[in-house]
């Protein structure tokens, strides 16, 4: 009988990786963990009545091969997007991104004015002090998770000032 299994050359390490580390019983979003990682993530409060936030942070690439970001899920509101900022003429506007890949070594950086995720359709706004999650999910379909802190500003900013539009 054929194993199906096999860590042939002829697949791209991230490929020979995932299948290996299933062999060892773990799992690729694990596996994901590893080569993902989530810095200084966090959620922009909500004003009373607003269904709409944004979340922020970098997610760094440790592995060897581009991971392709298709998609983000959050344990707040009904869909969460990839959203980048350009300018148009004198104008700014928002633009969607369906996908974005992070090169080995490499970090999306998600910030205040440039690129960032939206939190649409929220119903239950989460209360300033809370977390909740935020996931990036890959085109191989690994999920590299964090925890947020609902704020007004970046975690460690002080002051009204304390960051830049």
């Amino acid at each position: 009988m054929p194993n199906n299994m096999t860590l042939s050359p002829k697949f791209p390490a991230r490929f020979r990786w995932c299948a290996a580390g299933m062999l060892m019983g773990l799992s690729c979003s694990s596996l994901a963990d590893e080569m993902l990682h989530w810095r200084d993530a966090w959620v922009r409060s909500l004003p009373p009545g607003a269904a709409v936030t944004a979340a922020y942070g970098s997610l760094m690439n440790h592995g060897s091969d581009t991971v392709t970001i298709v998609n983000l899920t959050s344990t707040t509101g009904a869909e969460a997007q990839m959203h980048d900022v350009i300018a148009d003429g004198d104008q700014r506007k928002m633009v969607r991104l369906n996908s974005v890949d992070i090169a080995p070594g490499e970090s999306l950086v998600f910030e205040p004015g440039g690129r960032h995720i939206m939190l649409l359709g929220i119903t239950d706004a989460p209360e300033k002090g809370s977390d909740l999650a935020l996931c990036a999910l890959s085109a191989m379909g690994t999920e590299a998770c964090t925890r947020a802190p609902v704020t007004r500003q970046a975690p460690g900013v002080t002051g009204p000032h304390g960051h830049h539009h």
